[in-house]
């Protein structure tokens, strides 16, 4: 890789968030004696050059949950710390070169719908943000994430003290059960994972709970938010009005499981899909083969 497979984005409050366009997001926070990397992505390319491109202050890894998107890039950082939920404890082992071929196909069909998709959107209607374009598919053939574990565990309420400023853990499960978001009440800023996202929700996966969902995201509405920064898709950032409506549509989810249409999943079997503004939820349909990642 040439260094250009990351886009950063620089927000107010030294928070950054660093992308791998239309496959993940991750973000750093920079304090005062120590920053923060929610998140190490894919680990496609070396996630660490981006990084000290922003900063040289020691780093901490909090990895939202143990998904291969999100920790890919462990293998990368050079960190003080690799953290995570200790639900999680077990499941950062090497990933299966099949389950990354897999991945590098999806990757493939994604952007040929991508370029599509741009092409006609500079046409007319700009939707689409120049600073996040999807980037070609390199030879992925000998892409691998080896295993990583934390080397500690962040459980709800702990309290990370970057210098000057501090962000608390909320344990989030309903996507899987190691899922955490970190809350900065000072600024208002919530660094989601996948509890928040601005694309379609797995909440179909075996390991998923669609009640403890809708709690997890009923809390996450109950915060005073300013930013809330969501782990994929193109719009990273979104108000608090939208992470109200996300716990409002789970919870009509969890009111009514039948509501929304049965469609074909992400893996070729039938979910079912509720659609809210800027958003879906995919939950399983009783009988349906068994989905995991």
């Amino acid at each position: 890789m040439t260094g250009d497979w990351f886009a950063v984005r620089q927000y107010p409050n030294r928070v950054y968030l660093i992308s791998e366009p239309c496959h993940v997001n991750s973000y750093l926070v920079v304090g005062e004696e120590r920053a923060l990397l929610f998140d190490t992505g894919l680990g496609i390319d070396d996630i660490s050059q981006a990084v000290r491109g922003l900063t040289d202050l020691p780093l901490v890894v909090v990895n939202s949950h143990h998904h291969l998107d999100h920790r890919g890039g462990n293998q990368h950082v050079p960190a003080v710390d690799f953290l995570a939920h200790p639900s999680g404890s077990g499941l950062y082992g090497a990933v299966e070169p099949a389950e990354l071929a897999a991945y590098a196909e999806s990757a493939k069909s994604m952007y040929t719908t991508y370029t599509a998709l741009r092409d006609l959107d500079k046409i007319k209607f700009f939707l689409t943000p120049d600073d996040l374009t999807m980037r070609p598919i390199p030879d992925l053939s000998s892409w691998r994430i080896p295993a990583t574990e934390p080397t500690g565990f962040l459980d709800d309420g702990d309290v990370i003290d970057l210098g000057g400023r501090s962000l608390t853990v909320l344990h989030t499960p309903g996507h899987v059960p190691d899922s955490i978001c970190l809350w900065e009440r000072d600024t208002g800023a919530l660094f989601c994972g996948d509890t928040l996202l601005t694309t379609t929700y797995w909440a179909h996966l075996t390991d998923s709970d669609v009640p403890t969902f809708a709690a997890s995201l009923a809390r996450l509405a109950a915060l005073d938010v300013t930013t809330a920064f969501v782990g994929h898709n193109l719009v990273a950032d979104v108000g608090p009005d939208f992470v109200r409506d996300v716990a409002a549509r789970f919870a009509a989810v969890v009111r009514d499981p039948d509501i929304g249409v049965v469609v074909e999943g992400p893996q070729g079997r039938p979910v079912r899909r509720v659609d809210g503004n800027g958003f879906a939820i995919l939950t399983a349909v009783p009988g349906s083969p068994a989905t995991t990642l």
